[in-house]
């Protein structure tokens, strides 16, 4: 499709579209900064997709990247040697597009505002929020840290695992490394919720959702996932049940802090503590049942298959390269009605049109390189 090769055989449609979903969340989220004049519904379905989206990217990403690292772990020859030739294949996946995405922010802030971002040095390494909320350029990368880091911290442990405990299960050792990390970083956020005082959901976005240390758990749901699922400890007769119960978890949690007033100012321990790990959890359950589906409609696979094959692309180029381009030379604050949609539309096109170029000139040529022998 669009001079796309995509073998819809190999892929797995329910995960396709649970991908698809999650990005258009993620921009139909960030849509809401281009006014405050959308319809009160549809700003509050705006304020409520982000955070579903971008937890479904971290729950698919674990989920696929777990079975990974499993399949690295069982095997004999498992060594640091492993971990590094891991670690080398996912950074040719992300590293270019992030470090291209990331000069071309670079450039337009500067032509913006002249001047150059505050600790820009630390968005090369990932560390722009290891322990706070990042500044204000390159605002979506904070995801991306949190993934990174999540693909060091977790090979690395299980490699001490298997010196320390040659002779263990190493399945075993995967559930419990996994676990562990789900328990530490509950700890983590145990210890935040009873030494910060913060005042908005707004400040709990930032200075928790947000930052790396307090979010190194949100892969390892997706690892202990993919354990479960290979272990056949899910029936897949419980498949479509589990469904709708992750659904219902998902909508009754959103439905309770935005319908229902439960609001952070008086629940600070739900949110910092319970709200995470409960959308996690809920959004585990329904990827079971994702990963059976089979449908036949080839024109409305391939398109969300395209969908899901540029959504890194979009994620990089939608919020601080084009809205934030758009609302510096189009300001769209008091846009009203017809012309805000037209504003809107105008946005998501180009999000599409920009991101499918970049897919297929950049980041599918970088993904073949990878995928020659001198890179393996």
């Amino acid at each position: 499709m669009f001079g796309l090769a995509i073998d819809l055989n190999k892929r797995m449609h329910g995960l396709d579209i649970a991908r698809s979903i999650a990005i258009s969340l993620v921009v139909f989220s960030h849509s809401l900064w281009i006014s405050d004049f959308f319809p009160p519904l549809i700003s509050w379905l705006m304020q409520l997709s982000g955070t579903i989206g971008v937890e479904f990217f971290f729950i698919i990403s674990g989920f696929l990247i777990g079975k990974i690292v499993l399949r690295m772990l069982e095997n004999e020859d498992f060594s640091f040697s492993s971990v590094i030739a891991f670690l080398k294949r996912r950074w040719f996946r992300t590293l270019p597009n992030y470090y291209l995405i990331l000069f071309v922010n670079l450039l337009l802030w500067y032509l913006f505002y002249n001047e150059i971002p505050e600790k820009l040095y630390l968005y090369f390494v990932y560390l722009q929020n290891l322990s706070y909320n990042a500044p204000d350029f390159y605002r979506i990368s904070w995801s991306l840290a949190v993934e990174q880091f999540c693909y060091i911290i977790g090979p690395c442990t299980l490699l001490l695992l298997v010196k320390i405990f040659p002779n263990a299960n190493r399945k075993q050792l995967f559930l419990g490394m996994s676990l562990f990390m789900i328990v530490l970083f509950f700890g983590v956020r145990l210890y935040f919720n009873f030494t910060h005082e913060l005042t908005s959901l707004n400040q709990w976005n930032e200075s928790l959702r947000k930052v790396t240390i307090y979010r190194l758990d949100a892969i390892y749901f997706g690892f202990v996932l993919f354990y479960l699922y290979s272990n056949n400890f899910i029936a897949s007769k419980w498949n479509l049940n589990l469904f709708f119960i992750g659904i219902l978890g998902i909508f009754t949690l959103h439905i309770l802090i935005f319908v229902f007033g439960i609001q952070y100012e008086r629940h600070q321990f739900f949110f910092n503590v319970f709200y995470l790990p409960l959308n996690s959890i809920s959004i585990c359950l329904t990827i079971p049942f994702l990963v059976t589906i089979k449908l036949k409609n080839v024109f409305f696979l391939k398109c969300v298959a395209l969908l899901s094959v540029i959504s890194y692309s979009v994620y990089l180029l939608h919020y601080t390269v084009i809205l934030h381009t758009m609302k510096v030379l189009f300001p769209s604050e008091n846009l009203r009605g017809f012309y805000l949609f037209v504003y809107t539309f105008s946005y998501w096109f180009l999000v599409l049109f920009l991101s499918y170029l970049l897919y297929r000139f950049f980041e599918k040529p970088m993904t073949n390189l990878r995928e020659k022998k001198m890179i393996n």
